[in-house]
């Protein structure tokens, strides 16, 4: 292929537009196949469906009770009971039971009084066809039951076989060819070497595909070979639908989507005015649709839901319910460039009688963003910055009845907050816990001005509460709070197995050789190390690393396990899950600040009673002394 041709720039077409493109490209003629009623639920109809039978097909007893012929009961009254001959005036029936013939109505057992072992009385007569379900009262024979293009529900299963109908017609699933690509991919359960990764965004897709009615076919990992790309398409364009290509739709020198499916068919368009998402390719190879996706995991799952899913829908010929919408107040600037539609994850929380949001890490790799979001902020093109404050519209990733009973936690991080969501998970208790790794001081402003229910803290504390007390004091003023210990963890430095780098403590920040990763500003191990260089007199500019700043303590770990870092500020509970040596230091506190109101609300006393339990004490114990708790099923909930 000419090296000239293929690095061109992408194009800038609006998200509407490309989609609305892509569909007007294809026109599809799907088969219609009959699958078993209990089997259709999610199938989308074919044609309407009619029902065969009706349902009750007969005059139904309503109640458990007597049946009658309402004339001849217009004279009972109070005053003038009527008696009754089972057998002759009345059949006793229960609720389902044919009505007898000649009977037009049901007497509640309740309205009965039994004289004896065939005799009844009344004191009121009946209502004609009262109690009694009219035959077609669920379903009429030849009445339409479902029209076409509907996605079948649980519920319209009963109805369907209720009328008779033992198959229902449905439009054959499009089968979708899920080809990723990338000569670093390996299968997932292998041993990685260097410069390997797991390929994993081929299961998303397929779960994806398969939760909006396509079938998919994952075909395996595609090396970075346009002969070998080549291959895989027309393959899967012969076997299947249409064909997703993740990975390898951008315009660097091992990206040869753009010229395989140029040379097959070809590219209806390449790049859209997103961010994330926007080296997306849509092309055409043997008139079915190509969808070549970004290999960024974010950006990948943000264009499956932008192009394939509007694909599949178009398929079917249904679309798509909107994302339910909530009104937000963003905790923190975001930032955007004008000319692209940006897409930004967040965290909501329930704050009072309003929601808050906070904007997650925005790397279009960042996958756990995508799993830990609540919402997603979408920033038309021409909006530039949104400012802490503002109000804004945020599309719900969860359901809002979740964030409703969801507590908010900003500030510090540390794998005692894991403890804490996987112990109210655990006891099922009637919230849950979503946290926001912010650094101490940031979690204290946010809860100062309402962006949070509790700040998490280390700041230094020397176990007697003083110093959090301090920090308290300074930036909620007059609050009343409860300091609640979650743990009083020891921190140290994080060392390689067997410490190569001989790295023996502070006065070795500053020795040639010794390369070292920071926490972010304001976070409360960022203020601990900054003390310490001061009382041992070192400049921080002499430090290898310490413009090196992450956002977790997870990732000082894993920079330090994989070799990127010698040293960093941490735990033993790090140390032990990434198998790290520990050089201690100090005990560290990690408080919660909770408000009062916070504190006496139901869910708040659950929380305190649960932090203050002896299971709780000594599971936290375990966890500083590098034991591991078993990961719960899910973030938050």
């Amino acid at each position: 292929m000419d090296e000239s041709l293929r690095k061109q720039a992408l194009g800038n077409m609006s998200l509407a537009e490309a989609r609305e493109r892509l569909l007007l490209s294809f026109r599809f003629s799907p088969q219609t196949e009959r699958v078993p009623v209990p089997q259709a639920r999610g199938r989308v109809t074919a044609e309407p469906v009619y029902a065969r039978l009706s349902m009750p097909p007969f005059p139904a007893a309503a109640m458990d009770g007597i049946a009658v012929r309402a004339d001849r009961t217009r004279d009972a009254s109070p005053a003038r009971p009527l008696r009754l001959e089972e057998g002759v005036d009345c059949h006793p029936v229960d609720t389902g039971d044919p009505l007898p013939q000649g009977m037009d109505a049901v007497i509640r057992l309740e309205r009965i009084r039994r004289i004896d072992g065939r005799t009844v009385e009344i004191r009121e007569p009946a209502v004609p066809w009262k109690h009694v379900r009219s035959v077609g009262e669920d379903v009429a024979q030849g009445e339409m039951i479902l029209p076409a293009h509907h996605r079948i529900r649980p519920v319209d299963l009963g109805v369907l076989l209720a009328g008779g109908v033992t198959e229902v017609p449905v439009i054959s699933k499009p089968r979708v060819a899920v080809l990723p690509t990338g000569s670093e991919l390996v299968p997932p359960g292998r041993a990685l070497k260097r410069g390997e990764i797991f390929e994993f965004n081929g299961a998303v897709f397929s779960a994806y595909l398969e939760e909006w009615g396509a079938e998919p076919d994952y075909r395996g990992i595609v090396r970075d070979d346009p002969e070998l790309l080549k291959r895989a398409i027309l393959e899967a364009a012969e076997g299947c639908d249409w064909v997703v290509v993740n990975a390898g739709s951008s315009v660097g020198s091992e990206d040869y989507t753009h010229d395989v499916v140029r040379e097959l068919g070809e590219v209806i368009l390449h790049g859209v005015a997103t961010s994330p998402g926007s080296p997306v390719l849509l092309g055409k190879v043997r008139n079915k649709p190509v969808i070549g996706l970004p290999g960024y995991p974010v950006a990948a799952y943000l264009a499956l839901e932008w192009f394939v899913r509007p694909l599949i829908d178009h398929w079917f010929k249904v679309k798509a319910d909107p994302r339910p919408r909530l009104r937000v107040r963003l905790e923190e600037d975001v930032r955007s460039k004008e000319g692209r539609e940006h897409f930004v994850r967040v965290s909501i929380g329930r704050i009072g009688d309003r929601y808050a949001a906070r904007p997650l890490p925005r790397g279009a790799g960042s996958a756990l963003s995508l799993a830990r979001a609540d919402g997603l902020l979408r920033i038309p093109a021409r909006r530039g910055l949104l400012r802490a404050g503002e109000e804004v519209e945020a599309e719900l990733l969860r359901p809002k009845e979740r964030i409703d009973r969801t507590l908010w936690v900003a500030g510090g991080q540390d794998p005692v907050l894991e403890l804490l969501v996987n112990r109210i998970r655990r006891e099922r208790l009637p919230f849950s816990l979503s946290t926001a790794g912010i650094g101490s001081l940031r979690g204290l402003h946010s809860l100062a001005r309402g962006g949070c229910h509790m700040a998490a803290i280390h700041l230094g504390d020397e176990g007697d509460g003083v110093e959090h007390r301090r920090w308290v004091r300074r930036f909620l003023p007059g609050k009343e709070v409860l300091l609640l210990r979650l743990a009083a963890r020891p921190l140290g430095w994080l060392v390689a197995k067997g410490n190569p780098a001989g790295f023996s403590g502070a006065e070795d920040l500053s020795r040639r050789g010794i390369r070292f990763i920071n926490r972010q500003e304001g976070s409360g191990t960022r203020l601990f190390l900054d003390r310490l260089l001061r009382e041992n007199g070192i400049d921080p500019s002499t430090v290898d690393g310490y413009d090196r700043e992450v956002l977790s303590p997870w990732e000082v770990a894993a920079a330090v396990e994989e070799g990127s870092a010698d040293v960093g500020l941490g735990t033993p509970a790090l140390a032990r899950r990434f198998g790290l040596d520990f050089l201690p230091l100090r005990d560290d506190p990690f408080d919660l600040v909770i408000p009062l109101e916070v504190a006496e609300s139901e869910a708040g006393r659950l929380l305190i009673e649960l932090v203050r339990s002896d299971a709780f004490r000594a599971a936290a114990a375990s966890l500083e002394k590098g034991g591991l708790e078993r990961p719960a099923d899910g973030h938050g909930e």
